[in-house]
């Protein structure tokens, strides 16, 4: 009975030992300074965006782009931007590609400037009613 206490005693103060070693660090990397957060500047800041038209949708004034990396910004990603002028989405249609200003304005971001490097090359894009090349054709009577 009493090795059984001993070896209750020294398996509690290994675990105690292991968590301070483990606590102890972490609660002085808590205490350390840490830089102030940086105050975000006055106004809307604006951004550069090269991508390419993935769709538009004129009752949301809203437009998706797969857009590259936006320095400062954002990695590359596909993602919807809201217009806050219609008539910008008047010359875009899917694959073009654009140029455009990201702004954000607190939590409001939106595209201006917007502008049509090159537009979609429509005779290289499949109709809707082409056949997949591996699917089979309808017989023709």
């Amino acid at each position: 009975m009493r090795y059984g206490t001993a070896f209750q005693a020294r398996g509690f103060f290994l675990k105690v030992m292991v968590a301070a070693a483990i606590l102890f660090p972490a609660g002085l990397v808590g205490c350390g300074s840490s830089k102030p957060a940086p105050q975000p500047a006055e106004g809307p800041q604006r951004y550069h965006l090269d991508g390419r038209v993935v769709s538009v949708d004129t009752a949301k004034q809203q437009v998706v782009v797969d857009a590259g990396d936006i320095p400062g910004f954002m990695a590359a990603m596909t993602m919807g931007y809201s217009v806050k002028n219609p008539n910008l989405l008047t010359p875009l249609s899917p694959e073009d590609k654009i140029t455009a200003d990201v702004v954000v304005n607190g939590s409001d971001v939106y595209l201006e400037n917007i502008v049509v490097v090159k537009k979609a090359d429509r005779a290289k894009a499949p109709a809707a009613s082409d056949a997949h090349p591996s699917s089979p054709q309808p017989a023709k009577q």
